[in-house]
Protein backbone atom coordinates (compact mmCIF):
# COMPACT_ATOMS: atom_id res chain seq x y z
CA UNK A 1 0.00 0.00 0.00
CA UNK A 2 1.53 3.25 -1.34
CA UNK A 3 0.57 6.49 0.29
CA UNK A 4 1.58 10.24 -0.34
CA UNK A 5 1.71 13.55 1.79
CA UNK A 6 -1.97 14.69 -0.13
CA UNK A 7 -3.19 11.07 1.97
CA UNK A 8 -3.19 13.74 5.15
CA UNK A 9 -4.68 16.94 3.27
CA UNK A 10 -7.94 17.81 4.79
CA UNK A 11 -10.76 16.70 2.49
CA UNK A 12 -8.89 13.39 2.22
CA UNK A 13 -8.36 13.58 6.05
CA UNK A 14 -12.38 13.56 6.74
CA UNK A 15 -12.57 10.57 4.80
CA UNK A 16 -9.44 8.26 6.28
CA UNK A 17 -10.52 9.00 9.95
CA UNK A 18 -13.96 9.99 9.40
CA UNK A 19 -15.95 13.08 11.69
CA UNK A 20 -15.38 13.41 15.35
CA UNK A 21 -19.54 14.17 14.92
CA UNK A 22 -21.51 10.97 13.30
CA UNK A 23 -24.24 13.33 12.75
CA UNK A 24 -22.42 14.92 10.25
CA UNK A 25 -20.75 11.60 8.45
CA UNK A 26 -22.41 10.58 4.70
CA UNK A 27 -24.59 7.27 5.37
CA UNK A 28 -22.56 5.38 2.99
CA UNK A 29 -19.35 6.37 4.52
CA UNK A 30 -20.32 5.77 7.94
CA UNK A 31 -21.37 2.35 7.06
CA UNK A 32 -18.31 1.66 5.56
CA UNK A 33 -15.93 1.91 8.50
CA UNK A 34 -18.50 1.19 11.43
CA UNK A 35 -17.08 -1.24 13.81
CA UNK A 36 -19.99 -2.87 15.27
CA UNK A 37 -19.70 -4.13 18.90
CA UNK A 38 -22.05 -5.93 20.98
CA UNK A 39 -23.62 -2.75 22.19
CA UNK A 40 -24.52 -2.64 18.86
CA UNK A 41 -26.52 -6.06 18.86
CA UNK A 42 -28.38 -4.59 21.58
CA UNK A 43 -29.99 -1.56 20.57
CA UNK A 44 -30.69 -3.35 16.86
CA UNK A 45 -32.53 -6.23 19.47
CA UNK A 46 -36.21 -6.31 19.19
CA UNK A 47 -36.37 -4.99 23.10
CA UNK A 48 -39.05 -1.52 22.45
CA UNK A 49 -37.09 0.63 25.12
CA UNK A 50 -33.68 0.79 24.77
CA UNK A 51 -31.10 3.81 26.92
CA UNK A 52 -27.94 3.76 25.45
CA UNK A 53 -25.64 5.21 28.41
CA UNK A 54 -21.89 6.84 28.06
CA UNK A 55 -19.60 9.13 28.54
CA UNK A 56 -18.98 12.18 26.15
CA UNK A 57 -17.08 11.22 23.18
CA UNK A 58 -18.04 7.04 23.47
CA UNK A 59 -19.79 7.24 20.32
CA UNK A 60 -23.45 7.44 21.27
CA UNK A 61 -24.82 9.37 18.35
CA UNK A 62 -22.48 7.30 16.03
CA UNK A 63 -24.11 4.17 17.40
CA UNK A 64 -27.74 5.21 17.07
CA UNK A 65 -27.04 6.60 13.65
CA UNK A 66 -25.79 3.55 12.45
CA UNK A 67 -29.02 1.67 14.03
CA UNK A 68 -31.14 4.16 12.45
CA UNK A 69 -29.54 3.89 8.98
CA UNK A 70 -30.08 -0.03 9.05
CA UNK A 71 -33.42 0.11 10.74
CA UNK A 72 -34.20 1.51 7.80
CA UNK A 73 -33.90 -1.07 5.39
CA UNK A 74 -36.27 -2.64 7.74
CA UNK A 75 -39.64 -3.02 7.77
CA UNK A 76 -39.67 -1.05 11.10
CA UNK A 77 -39.60 3.47 9.79
CA UNK A 78 -37.58 4.86 11.06
CA UNK A 79 -37.75 8.57 12.93
CA UNK A 80 -34.69 10.68 14.12
CA UNK A 81 -36.18 12.94 17.07
CA UNK A 82 -33.78 16.25 18.61
CA UNK A 83 -34.38 18.58 21.64
CA UNK A 84 -34.84 21.11 18.77
CA UNK A 85 -37.26 19.04 16.79
CA UNK A 86 -39.47 19.93 19.32
CA UNK A 87 -39.00 23.56 19.80
CA UNK A 88 -42.33 24.95 18.63
CA UNK A 89 -43.80 22.35 21.21
CA UNK A 90 -41.05 22.40 24.15
CA UNK A 91 -41.91 26.07 25.70
CA UNK A 92 -45.01 24.17 28.20
CA UNK A 93 -42.71 21.58 28.76
CA UNK A 94 -39.58 23.40 30.34
CA UNK A 95 -42.36 25.73 32.31
CA UNK A 96 -44.15 22.84 34.10
CA UNK A 97 -42.62 21.38 37.55
CA UNK A 98 -45.41 18.83 37.85
CA UNK A 99 -44.50 15.12 37.03
CA UNK A 100 -47.99 13.69 35.73
CA UNK A 101 -48.48 17.11 33.37
CA UNK A 102 -45.07 16.52 31.79
CA UNK A 103 -45.58 13.21 30.96
CA UNK A 104 -48.98 14.00 29.11
CA UNK A 105 -46.84 16.64 27.55
CA UNK A 106 -44.48 14.90 26.22
CA UNK A 107 -46.69 11.96 24.57
CA UNK A 108 -48.57 14.98 23.06
CA UNK A 109 -45.72 16.47 21.84
CA UNK A 110 -44.30 13.18 20.66
CA UNK A 111 -47.15 11.68 19.37
CA UNK A 112 -48.07 15.29 17.31
CA UNK A 113 -44.17 14.74 16.09
CA UNK A 114 -44.31 11.71 14.58
CA UNK A 115 -47.28 12.76 12.39
CA UNK A 116 -45.46 15.77 10.98
CA UNK A 117 -41.88 13.48 10.26
CA UNK A 118 -43.84 10.87 8.54
CA UNK A 119 -46.37 13.74 6.42
CA UNK A 120 -43.17 15.26 5.71
CA UNK A 121 -42.16 12.94 3.40
CA UNK A 122 -44.88 13.88 1.34
CA UNK A 123 -44.10 16.11 -1.33
CA UNK A 124 -47.70 18.40 -1.54
CA UNK A 125 -48.55 21.14 0.36
CA UNK A 126 -50.13 20.54 3.71
CA UNK A 127 -53.69 21.06 3.94
CA UNK A 128 -56.80 21.11 6.07
CA UNK A 129 -56.01 17.25 6.36
CA UNK A 130 -52.55 17.22 7.52
CA UNK A 131 -53.91 19.61 10.14
CA UNK A 132 -56.48 17.58 11.55
CA UNK A 133 -53.96 14.54 11.80
CA UNK A 134 -51.75 16.73 14.14
CA UNK A 135 -54.86 17.85 16.29
CA UNK A 136 -55.63 14.19 16.47
CA UNK A 137 -52.69 13.13 17.63
CA UNK A 138 -51.79 16.20 20.14
CA UNK A 139 -55.80 16.17 21.33
CA UNK A 140 -56.32 12.13 21.65
CA UNK A 141 -54.03 10.38 19.93
CA UNK A 142 -51.58 9.93 22.48
CA UNK A 143 -53.68 8.16 24.69
CA UNK A 144 -54.49 5.42 22.16
CA UNK A 145 -52.73 1.69 21.92
CA UNK A 146 -53.46 1.96 18.53
CA UNK A 147 -51.99 5.17 17.72
CA UNK A 148 -49.75 3.68 14.48
CA UNK A 149 -52.46 1.65 13.28
CA UNK A 150 -54.91 4.88 13.22
CA UNK A 151 -52.22 7.24 12.11
CA UNK A 152 -51.62 5.21 9.09
CA UNK A 153 -55.73 4.94 8.88
CA UNK A 154 -55.39 8.81 8.61
CA UNK A 155 -52.63 9.46 6.83
CA UNK A 156 -53.81 6.84 3.80
CA UNK A 157 -56.49 8.51 2.25
CA UNK A 158 -53.62 12.00 2.23
CA UNK A 159 -50.88 9.54 0.53
CA UNK A 160 -52.85 8.26 -2.07
CA UNK A 161 -54.95 11.38 -2.98
CA UNK A 162 -51.60 13.19 -3.56
CA UNK A 163 -49.38 10.21 -4.79
CA UNK A 164 -50.15 7.44 -7.23
CA UNK A 165 -48.84 3.84 -4.92
CA UNK A 166 -48.31 2.24 -8.38
CA UNK A 167 -46.87 4.96 -10.56
CA UNK A 168 -45.08 7.53 -8.30
CA UNK A 169 -44.06 5.80 -5.53
CA UNK A 170 -40.58 7.48 -6.18
CA UNK A 171 -42.15 10.64 -4.41
CA UNK A 172 -43.21 9.72 -1.40
CA UNK A 173 -39.95 10.36 0.23
CA UNK A 174 -36.39 8.38 0.68
CA UNK A 175 -36.99 4.70 1.09
CA UNK A 176 -41.05 5.33 0.61
CA UNK A 177 -40.81 5.74 4.49
CA UNK A 178 -44.90 6.55 4.46
CA UNK A 179 -45.63 4.14 2.56
CA UNK A 180 -43.84 0.97 5.05
CA UNK A 181 -44.99 2.52 7.49
CA UNK A 182 -48.56 2.26 6.26
CA UNK A 183 -48.01 -1.38 5.19
CA UNK A 184 -46.10 -2.50 8.51
CA UNK A 185 -47.66 0.35 10.98
CA UNK A 186 -44.44 -0.42 13.17
CA UNK A 187 -41.99 2.94 13.98
CA UNK A 188 -38.97 3.29 16.07
CA UNK A 189 -38.16 6.80 17.15
CA UNK A 190 -34.66 7.73 17.65
CA UNK A 191 -33.40 10.29 20.51
CA UNK A 192 -30.36 11.97 20.39
CA UNK A 193 -29.25 15.31 22.27
CA UNK A 194 -31.70 15.63 24.96
CA UNK A 195 -29.28 16.22 27.72
CA UNK A 196 -27.33 19.43 26.04
CA UNK A 197 -28.59 21.65 27.98
CA UNK A 198 -28.20 19.99 31.23
CA UNK A 199 -27.20 21.64 34.07
CA UNK A 200 -27.49 19.09 37.13
CA UNK A 201 -30.80 21.15 38.85
CA UNK A 202 -34.31 19.52 40.24
CA UNK A 203 -36.15 20.97 37.42
CA UNK A 204 -33.08 19.25 34.50
CA UNK A 205 -34.35 15.70 36.53
CA UNK A 206 -37.77 16.23 36.66
CA UNK A 207 -37.51 16.59 32.68
CA UNK A 208 -35.88 13.84 31.80
CA UNK A 209 -37.40 11.70 34.26
CA UNK A 210 -40.53 12.40 32.95
CA UNK A 211 -39.41 11.64 29.21
CA UNK A 212 -38.21 8.37 30.62
CA UNK A 213 -41.52 7.52 31.93
CA UNK A 214 -43.08 8.97 28.83
CA UNK A 215 -41.29 6.64 26.25
CA UNK A 216 -42.11 3.52 28.80
CA UNK A 217 -45.38 4.10 28.82
CA UNK A 218 -45.47 4.93 25.12
CA UNK A 219 -43.60 1.68 24.20
CA UNK A 220 -46.04 -0.51 26.56
CA UNK A 221 -48.91 1.19 25.62
CA UNK A 222 -48.59 1.73 21.76
CA UNK A 223 -48.60 -1.23 19.01
CA UNK A 224 -45.68 -1.02 17.11
CA UNK A 225 -43.63 1.73 18.36
CA UNK A 226 -40.10 1.25 20.14
CA UNK A 227 -37.16 3.88 20.71
CA UNK A 228 -34.00 4.24 21.07
CA UNK A 229 -32.38 7.67 23.35
CA UNK A 230 -29.12 8.06 24.28
CA UNK A 231 -28.02 9.84 27.21
CA UNK A 232 -24.36 10.60 29.24
CA UNK A 233 -24.28 8.75 31.74
CA UNK A 234 -23.69 11.35 34.40
CA UNK A 235 -27.33 11.96 33.72
CA UNK A 236 -28.81 9.06 33.73
CA UNK A 237 -27.22 8.34 37.04
CA UNK A 238 -28.89 11.53 38.73
CA UNK A 239 -32.00 10.08 37.28
CA UNK A 240 -31.05 6.69 38.43
CA UNK A 241 -31.06 8.21 42.08
CA UNK A 242 -34.97 8.33 41.86
CA UNK A 243 -36.84 5.63 43.26
CA UNK A 244 -38.41 4.85 40.10
CA UNK A 245 -35.15 3.93 38.19
CA UNK A 246 -35.06 -0.37 38.57
CA UNK A 247 -37.53 -0.31 35.82
CA UNK A 248 -35.17 0.70 33.15
CA UNK A 249 -32.15 -1.87 34.08
CA UNK A 250 -32.95 -4.26 31.50
CA UNK A 251 -33.09 -1.18 28.91
CA UNK A 252 -29.35 0.04 29.19
CA UNK A 253 -26.91 -0.15 26.88
CA UNK A 254 -23.62 1.18 28.30
CA UNK A 255 -22.07 2.45 25.51
CA UNK A 256 -17.89 1.82 26.32
CA UNK A 257 -15.11 0.43 24.30
CA UNK A 258 -11.75 -1.42 25.23
CA UNK A 259 -8.29 0.04 23.25
CA UNK A 260 -8.38 -3.62 21.40
CA UNK A 261 -12.46 -2.41 19.89
CA UNK A 262 -10.44 1.17 19.46
CA UNK A 263 -7.93 0.01 17.95
CA UNK A 264 -10.24 -1.87 15.76
CA UNK A 265 -11.88 0.91 14.66
CA UNK A 266 -9.25 3.04 13.41
CA UNK A 267 -8.32 0.55 11.52
CA UNK A 268 -11.66 -0.67 9.52
CA UNK A 269 -11.86 3.41 8.84
CA UNK A 270 -8.31 3.10 7.20
CA UNK A 271 -9.16 -0.03 5.37
CA UNK A 272 -12.46 1.42 4.21
CA UNK A 273 -10.29 4.68 2.68
CA UNK A 274 -8.29 2.15 0.57
CA UNK A 275 -10.60 -0.19 0.10
CA UNK A 276 -8.60 -3.02 0.68
CA UNK A 277 -10.75 -5.90 2.71
CA UNK A 278 -11.10 -5.57 6.82
CA UNK A 279 -10.43 -9.56 7.91
CA UNK A 280 -13.06 -9.41 10.92
CA UNK A 281 -11.93 -13.44 11.55
CA UNK A 282 -8.77 -12.75 12.42
CA UNK A 283 -8.93 -9.55 13.85
CA UNK A 284 -11.98 -11.41 16.43
CA UNK A 285 -8.87 -14.27 16.94
CA UNK A 286 -7.04 -13.08 20.54
CA UNK A 287 -3.24 -14.39 19.84
CA UNK A 288 -3.58 -12.61 16.02
CA UNK A 289 -5.81 -9.50 16.48
CA UNK A 290 -2.93 -6.96 17.83
CA UNK A 291 -0.63 -8.29 14.91
CA UNK A 292 -3.08 -7.70 12.24
CA UNK A 293 -4.19 -4.45 13.60
CA UNK A 294 -1.08 -3.34 13.41
CA UNK A 295 -0.40 -4.16 9.87
CA UNK A 296 -3.58 -2.13 8.82
CA UNK A 297 -2.30 0.71 10.88
CA UNK A 298 0.94 0.76 8.84
CA UNK A 299 -0.66 1.63 5.86
CA UNK A 300 -0.48 5.28 7.37
CA UNK A 301 1.67 5.13 10.50
CA UNK A 302 5.30 4.16 11.22
CA UNK A 303 4.98 1.41 13.97
CA UNK A 304 7.51 2.63 16.22
CA UNK A 305 8.16 5.43 17.95
CA UNK A 306 11.67 6.68 16.86
CA UNK A 307 14.54 5.40 19.04
CA UNK A 308 15.91 8.67 19.18
CA UNK A 309 12.76 10.98 20.63
CA UNK A 310 12.72 12.89 23.51
CA UNK A 311 10.03 10.53 25.08
CA UNK A 312 8.53 7.16 24.86
CA UNK A 313 11.74 5.43 22.08
CA UNK A 314 10.80 2.55 19.99
CA UNK A 315 7.17 2.70 21.68
CA UNK A 316 4.80 0.68 19.63
CA UNK A 317 3.04 3.45 18.11
CA UNK A 318 -0.51 2.20 18.57
CA UNK A 319 0.13 2.47 22.39
CA UNK A 320 0.70 5.53 22.19
CA UNK A 321 -3.02 6.60 20.49
CA UNK A 322 -4.48 4.75 23.19
CA UNK A 323 -3.05 5.68 25.92
CA UNK A 324 -3.67 9.77 24.80
CA UNK A 325 -7.48 8.70 23.94
CA UNK A 326 -8.38 5.88 26.45
CA UNK A 327 -12.17 4.24 25.74
CA UNK A 328 -12.95 7.43 23.66
CA UNK A 329 -13.34 6.94 19.53
CA UNK A 330 -13.82 11.04 19.51
CA UNK A 331 -10.51 11.56 20.60
CA UNK A 332 -8.83 9.22 18.81
CA UNK A 333 -10.29 10.71 15.51
CA UNK A 334 -9.65 14.28 16.64
CA UNK A 335 -5.91 13.01 17.73
CA UNK A 336 -5.58 11.42 14.42
CA UNK A 337 -6.83 14.42 12.36
CA UNK A 338 -4.28 16.43 14.06
CA UNK A 339 -1.43 14.48 13.28
CA UNK A 340 -2.16 14.08 9.79
CA UNK A 341 -2.58 17.99 9.24
CA UNK A 342 0.82 17.80 10.90
CA UNK A 343 2.12 15.16 8.65
CA UNK A 344 0.31 17.12 5.32
CA UNK A 345 2.66 20.38 6.86
CA UNK A 346 5.62 18.37 6.65
CA UNK A 347 5.13 16.38 3.27
CA UNK A 348 5.26 12.88 4.91
CA UNK A 349 4.11 9.85 3.25
CA UNK A 350 3.57 8.29 6.99
CA UNK A 351 2.82 9.82 9.97
CA UNK A 352 5.95 9.07 12.50
CA UNK A 353 6.52 10.30 16.01
CA UNK A 354 7.38 13.85 14.87
CA UNK A 355 3.65 14.16 14.26
CA UNK A 356 2.65 13.40 17.48
CA UNK A 357 5.12 15.48 19.74
CA UNK A 358 4.59 18.34 17.37
CA UNK A 359 0.61 18.93 18.61
CA UNK A 360 0.68 17.09 21.80
CA UNK A 361 0.62 20.50 24.19
CA UNK A 362 -2.49 21.63 21.16
CA UNK A 363 -4.40 18.18 21.54
CA UNK A 364 -4.29 18.40 25.23
CA UNK A 365 -5.21 21.90 25.17
CA UNK A 366 -8.48 21.48 23.13
CA UNK A 367 -9.20 18.32 25.27
CA UNK A 368 -9.56 20.28 28.35
CA UNK A 369 -11.46 22.77 26.40
CA UNK A 370 -13.82 20.45 24.78
CA UNK A 371 -14.39 19.08 28.50
CA UNK A 372 -14.96 22.63 30.32
CA UNK A 373 -17.68 23.09 27.40
CA UNK A 374 -19.32 20.18 27.92
CA UNK A 375 -19.68 20.27 31.91
CA UNK A 376 -19.29 23.96 32.60
CA UNK A 377 -23.35 24.51 32.81
CA UNK A 378 -23.09 22.54 36.00
CA UNK A 379 -19.84 23.98 37.42
CA UNK A 380 -19.39 27.19 36.04
CA UNK A 381 -16.20 27.79 37.48
CA UNK A 382 -14.93 24.60 36.18
CA UNK A 383 -12.10 25.73 33.72
CA UNK A 384 -10.53 27.51 36.75
CA UNK A 385 -10.77 24.43 38.78
CA UNK A 386 -9.22 22.36 36.20
CA UNK A 387 -6.36 24.28 35.72
CA UNK A 388 -5.72 24.52 39.91
CA UNK A 389 -5.22 20.89 39.32
CA UNK A 390 -1.82 21.24 38.03
CA UNK A 391 0.99 19.63 39.68
CA UNK A 392 2.82 22.61 42.24
CA UNK A 393 6.12 23.19 42.55
CA UNK A 394 6.17 21.13 45.49
CA UNK A 395 4.70 18.02 43.56
CA UNK A 396 6.73 18.64 40.90
CA UNK A 397 10.03 18.24 42.88
CA UNK A 398 8.31 15.88 45.31
CA UNK A 399 6.56 12.89 42.64
CA UNK A 400 8.40 13.31 39.63
CA UNK A 401 6.96 11.15 37.24
CA UNK A 402 3.61 9.97 39.49
CA UNK A 403 3.02 14.09 39.97
CA UNK A 404 -0.43 13.20 38.15
CA UNK A 405 -1.41 10.38 40.83
CA UNK A 406 -2.96 11.24 44.00
CA UNK A 407 -4.10 9.32 46.70
CA UNK A 408 -7.92 9.66 48.12
CA UNK A 409 -6.16 11.61 50.88
CA UNK A 410 -3.95 13.83 48.43
CA UNK A 411 -6.98 14.75 45.69
CA UNK A 412 -9.25 15.82 48.94
CA UNK A 413 -5.79 17.93 50.87
CA UNK A 414 -5.39 19.43 46.90
CA UNK A 415 -8.92 20.47 46.11
CA UNK A 416 -8.78 21.80 50.03
CA UNK A 417 -6.11 24.48 48.63
CA UNK A 418 -7.80 25.01 45.71
CA UNK A 419 -10.66 26.03 47.80
CA UNK A 420 -9.12 28.08 50.03
CA UNK A 421 -8.54 30.81 46.87
CA UNK A 422 -11.60 30.52 45.12
CA UNK A 423 -15.40 29.65 45.98
CA UNK A 424 -16.82 26.02 43.92
CA UNK A 425 -20.53 25.90 43.34
CA UNK A 426 -22.41 22.80 41.56
CA UNK A 427 -26.03 22.85 40.77
CA UNK A 428 -27.62 19.52 42.43
CA UNK A 429 -30.62 17.48 41.62
CA UNK A 430 -32.67 18.55 44.59
CA UNK A 431 -32.43 22.49 44.21
CA UNK A 432 -33.01 24.70 41.69
CA UNK A 433 -29.53 27.32 42.33
CA UNK A 434 -25.76 26.57 42.82
CA UNK A 435 -25.43 25.20 45.44
CA UNK A 436 -21.62 25.29 47.75
CA UNK A 437 -19.52 21.95 47.13
CA UNK A 438 -17.64 20.48 49.36
CA UNK A 439 -14.08 18.59 48.48
CA UNK A 440 -16.20 15.38 48.17
CA UNK A 441 -18.61 16.51 45.96
CA UNK A 442 -15.84 18.10 43.99
CA UNK A 443 -13.54 15.22 44.11
CA UNK A 444 -16.75 13.31 42.73
CA UNK A 445 -17.71 15.74 40.05
CA UNK A 446 -13.71 15.47 38.94
CA UNK A 447 -14.36 11.53 38.52
CA UNK A 448 -17.56 12.22 37.00
CA UNK A 449 -16.43 14.44 34.03
CA UNK A 450 -13.63 11.71 33.33
CA UNK A 451 -10.89 14.09 34.31
CA UNK A 452 -9.40 12.04 36.94
CA UNK A 453 -10.07 7.95 36.62
CA UNK A 454 -8.99 5.35 39.28
CA UNK A 455 -6.10 2.95 39.34
CA UNK A 456 -4.33 0.39 41.36
CA UNK A 457 -2.03 -2.81 40.89
CA UNK A 458 -3.48 -5.71 40.63
CA UNK A 459 -1.27 -8.92 42.18
CA UNK A 460 0.72 -9.05 39.34
CA UNK A 461 1.69 -5.52 39.13
CA UNK A 462 -0.14 -4.42 36.26
CA UNK A 463 -2.83 -1.55 36.78
CA UNK A 464 -6.16 -1.56 36.88
CA UNK A 465 -8.40 1.32 36.32
CA UNK A 466 -12.04 2.04 36.69
CA UNK A 467 -14.09 4.95 35.11
CA UNK A 468 -17.17 6.45 36.49
CA UNK A 469 -19.94 4.26 34.15
CA UNK A 470 -18.27 1.31 35.68
CA UNK A 471 -18.58 2.22 39.46
CA UNK A 472 -20.49 5.74 39.47
CA UNK A 473 -20.27 5.78 43.30
CA UNK A 474 -16.60 5.88 43.86
CA UNK A 475 -15.59 9.24 45.86
CA UNK A 476 -18.83 9.78 47.04
CA UNK A 477 -18.61 11.09 50.82
CA UNK A 478 -20.32 7.95 52.30
CA UNK A 479 -18.39 5.24 49.60
CA UNK A 480 -14.64 6.05 49.79
CA UNK A 481 -12.13 4.84 47.23
CA UNK A 482 -11.96 0.97 47.41
CA UNK A 483 -8.30 1.12 47.08
CA UNK A 484 -8.46 3.21 44.35
CA UNK A 485 -5.51 5.81 43.66
CA UNK A 486 -6.88 8.96 41.60
CA UNK A 487 -4.84 10.13 38.03
CA UNK A 488 -5.56 13.15 35.75
CA UNK A 489 -6.24 11.58 32.19
CA UNK A 490 -3.45 11.99 30.15
CA UNK A 491 -5.12 13.61 27.75
CA UNK A 492 -5.59 16.59 30.20
CA UNK A 493 -1.89 16.82 31.41
CA UNK A 494 -0.52 19.07 28.58
CA UNK A 495 -2.74 21.39 29.25
CA UNK A 496 -1.70 21.57 33.00
CA UNK A 497 2.37 21.21 32.05
CA UNK A 498 4.09 24.43 34.00
CA UNK A 499 6.20 25.64 30.95
CA UNK A 500 8.14 23.87 28.27
CA UNK A 501 10.68 22.25 30.48
CA UNK A 502 7.56 20.46 32.72
CA UNK A 503 8.34 17.10 30.44
CA UNK A 504 4.84 16.02 31.58
CA UNK A 505 5.37 12.75 29.00
CA UNK A 506 7.61 10.88 31.51
CA UNK A 507 4.41 10.56 33.49
CA UNK A 508 2.64 8.64 30.92
CA UNK A 509 4.09 4.79 31.53
CA UNK A 510 2.97 3.17 28.39
CA UNK A 511 4.07 -0.41 29.71
CA UNK A 512 0.96 0.67 31.79
CA UNK A 513 -1.18 1.12 29.04
CA UNK A 514 -1.36 -2.82 27.30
Amino acid sequence: MNTNYETFKKDNRLKLFGHEDAGKEDNSRLTSYYYKTIQYEDVMSDIKLQIVTGEKGTGKSALLKMAFIETSNTDIVPIWIRLDDLSELYSEILNSDNLYQLKTLWKRSISKLVIMNLASHMSFAMGEDYEKALQWAYDTGYTTRDFISRSAKILKPMFEKYISLDNDSDSCGEQHTLQRMIANKKIRLFFDDFDLDWQGKSSDVLKIKSLLLSLSDMTSDMDGLSVRIALRTDVYEMIRNEEFSDKFESSLIKCHWNNQEIMKTLAKRICAYFNEPFDEINTSDQKTLQYNIVNYLNFVFVPYFDKSTRVWANAPTHRVIYSLIRRKPRDMVKLCHSIAEEAYRKKLTVIDSSCFLAILETYSQERLKDLVNEYINQLPKLQDLLIRMAPTQKELQSKSAERYVYSTAELHAKIKNIQQNMNISIYQANCEKLCPADFHQIAHFLYKIGFITGRKRNESGKIERVYYDESPYLLNANVGDRGYSWEIHPAYRGALANGTNDNWEITLNLNDEA
